[in-house]
């Protein structure tokens, strides 16, 4: 198996599992936030927010020809959509909206040089005529600028940036040919490559990687690393192409914030709140557990307790939370869908937990949730689930300090028709005690790669696998890079 054939199937696992959290009605807190926020906006700032930059120029024109006002914002919301634009790199559609005479905080000079003009002495504010050049992505503005500039003469990473910034990949290929670095970077460590990713700028991220941008930050972590923000299957299959294991990209397998909101609301008091607050551990392996908090905790999404409840912070008694980190999800042929443990909040939070429980959404409706012993399924983050038949097998965990073991790999087996758990012994040479991993399933064998290991948080730079029939562990290379 080449790596292009492992993050496709990466890439069919991550979209199977979309498709399955819309099917149940989960959509993340940030999603139905971002949506109540722009359902307000007015159609052509709806549009601007909404729509990438080649759509965006038709429906400007369509907006304008209509006789709508360009400049109409909501009114606690005061930047206008050629700012908008302008913000979000989606120049030629500012080009549309400057030209119909759109408000924007540029002087004329400016405005003329983002239209294409080229002022003899333009007035550009603080900002210089060359940087400001790369701001608008004018390549022969920047060119003929250029000389006159400190940024140009010292060959400063603001004009890279600026060029990333406006998706402007021929000014940018211009700035890599007159020796400016690639790995510039702003103010805040982000860097161009990291900029381009997440604008899913595949052609601007190509020409930064053959120039020689990192893709990691330093020290040479991929927890860290600008990969985190490759979102789109072009630019991480650009990352791919360029020497950089699948293992290392991150893929969307769960909402960190869900929404349950098909449930209908139960009553809740003071008494069901200060009752069960708190995760506890099971009584049984299952012990099917969702009380009326956990449950308004699901249906509403909220990130801590209700407002209209009395409560103090107590870092002995942590809020019970739907809003996890490390979680994973499964989904089953016949349409269920399965959402396992994870973490809440850092460490040094009050309501920091790592869970050992069980969601299960049905086919047709409905959740079911369980909770464990802890020594059937001690708390449980940043691991993987593998379907395989009619069991998830649930592999590494970072865990809480005291639960890590070192040269031990986390292996448990949850069986799908009654929902418990075993905690299985394995043998051979194991990765670790691992997270932050990918495991696929091949051959009746789990592969286990990229991640993290403990102590040290040292990266894992191996290939393992697990044979499910014997329980014993290989290391191993079995992935090649494509020919």
């Amino acid at each position: 198996m080449n790596v292009l054939e492992l993050h496709a199937r990466f890439q069919v696992e991550e979209a199977a599992i979309q498709r399955a959290l819309h099917a149940h009605g989960l959509i993340s807190e940030a999603e139905e936030r971002a949506s109540r926020l722009v359902s307000h906006f007015p159609p052509v700032l709806r549009n601007v927010v909404s729509l990438p930059d080649a759509e965006l120029v038709t429906a400007l024109r369509q907006h304008l020809a209509a006789g709508e006002d360009p400049n109409e914002t909501p009114g606690n919301y005061g930047t206008t959509p050629a700012q908008r634009c302008f913000y979000n790199g989606k120049l030629a559609s500012m080009r549309v909206l400057l030209k119909a005479g759109a408000r924007i905080r540029w002087t004329a000079d400016q405005i003329a040089i983002a239209l294409g003009e080229l002022p003899e002495t333009p007035n550009t504010h603080e900002t210089d005529a060359f940087i400001f050049a790369c701001n608008v992505g004018k390549l022969s503005a920047a060119k003929t600028y250029a000389e006159q500039s400190a940024s140009y003469q010292n060959r400063s990473g603001d004009a890279l940036m600026a060029a990333t910034r406006a998706r402007a990949a021929k000014v940018v290929a211009w700035l890599l040919k007159e020796g400016f670095s690639p790995d510039a970077s702003t103010t805040y460590g982000t860097s161009a490559l990291e900029l381009a990713s997440e604008n899913d700028d595949a052609q601007t991220a190509d020409l930064l990687l053959k120039a020689g941008a990192s893709p990691y930050s330093s020290p040479q972590r991929e927890y860290s690393s600008v990969l985190r923000v490759a979102k789109s299957d072009q630019i991480r299959r650009l990352f791919v192409v360029n020497g950089i294991p699948p293992s290392h990209l991150q893929y969307a397998v769960t909402p960190e914030a869900p929404v349950f909101g098909f449930l209908p609301e139960r009553p809740l008091s003071q008494k069901k709140f200060d009752r069960n607050r708190s995760a506890r551990p099971g009584r049984a392996n299952p012990e099917r557990f969702m009380p009326a908090f956990w449950y308004e905790q699901m249906r509403t999404g909220r990130y801590a307790g209700p407002k209209y409840l009395s409560y103090e912070e107590d870092k002995s008694k942590p809020i019970w939370s739907v809003h996890r980190y490390g979680r994973s999800a499964t989904s089953l042929p016949d349409g269920r869908l399965i959402l396992i443990a994870g973490e809440h909040e850092d460490g040094y939070h009050p309501d920091f937990c790592i869970y050992a429980d069980v969601t299960v959404l049905g086919a047709k409706g409905g959740v079911a949730h369980f909770i464990y012993p802890e020594d059937v399924f001690p708390p449980t983050d940043f691991h993987t689930a593998t379907l395989v038949r009619n069991h998830i097998w649930i592999i590494g965990s970072l865990g809480y300090p005291e639960h890590r073991k070192e040269g031990i790999t986390q292996v448990l087996r949850l069986d799908l028709s009654d929902y418990s758990i075993e905690n299985l012994q394995t043998i051979g040479e194991n990765p670790g005690w691992i997270h932050r991993h990918k495991s696929l399933l091949h051959d009746d064998k789990i592969m286990v790669m990229g991640g993290k290991t403990e102590p040290g948080f040292c990266d894992n730079d191996s290939n393992y696998t697990l044979d499910l029939r014997t329980l014993t562990w290989e290391k191993n290379i079995l992935i090649r890079q494509p020919s």
